[in-house]
């Protein structure tokens, strides 16, 4: 199996609010390094999904993408340079758009409004601008649903998308989220973005407890717990 290894250098403006790289961010690193493959699998991405391993600062080190291709899947870890640590893996499925359906009814429904810079050279909004779209519908959500929380109680493990069909310019674009399943330490975000009723791309995210004093994960409160399983559509 080839592999392909691409080196990106950091930028300040790839930091959050926690000066972690921020989660969409990884999803550039990988589509960079994806538009450097001489040969990808044949069809539109259908699926794409990212585990966040650890948390990646900026660093004088360039960023790692290690590529590999498995039939229709392009496989990838990011890393650092001169260093064996992986931060986020992502899978990437070609082959074909994924059966798509209605917004969910019982889901709380939002907007989003897009901007030139989200679409590509075709005129669509790619697929890693996809997840910053999802992003956008998931901060809103969270806060609305724990008016309490404190910034960093929670972090993105990982983050699942299915591609339904191109999203192209719209004045207004639906988004809809709602909390699918509550744990002891993690919860999901079910979330879709879509018009006139029907899903155009839709995600899984897992969230986790996180202690910011400790850079740990940790269990939630009851009071936690009953507000997000209040959130459940």
């Amino acid at each position: 199996m080839t592999e392909y290894r691409h080196e990106i250098p950091m930028r300040w403006a790839d930091l959050d609010s926690l000066n972690h790289v921020n989660n969409v961010v990884y999803l550039k690193y990988a589509e960079n390094a994806r538009a450097a493959i001489p040969r990808l699998p044949e069809g539109p991405i259908g699926e794409m999904s990212i585990q966040f391993k650890r948390p990646l600062l900026l660093g004088r080190r360039p960023v790692v993408v290690t590529s590999s291709i498995e039939e229709n899947r392009v496989l990838q870890s990011i890393g650092l340079a001169d260093s064996d640590a992986v931060f986020a893996t992502v899978e990437v499925t070609y082959g074909g758009l994924a059966a798509g359906g209605p917004l969910h009814e019982a889901a709380q429904p939002g907007a989003i409004a897009l901007r030139r810079t989200d679409l590509d050279a075709t005129g669509v909004v790619n697929e890693a601008q996809v997840f910053e779209l999802f992003q956008e519908t998931r901060v809103p959500f969270i806060n609305g649903v724990l008016t309490r929380a404190t910034p960093g109680n929670f972090v993105v493990a990982s983050v699942e998308a299915r591609y339904h069909r191109p999203i192209t310019p719209q004045d207004r674009l639906e988004s809809t989220a709602r909390v699918g399943r509550v744990g002891n330490a993690s919860f999901t975000i079910e979330a879709q973005l879509g018009s006139d009723g029907q899903a155009f791309a839709s995600s899984l995210a897992v969230l986790v407890g996180f202690d910011a004093a400790t850079q740990s994960s940790r269990t939630f409160t009851d009071a936690e717990r009953e507000t997000l399983a209040a959130a459940m559509g």
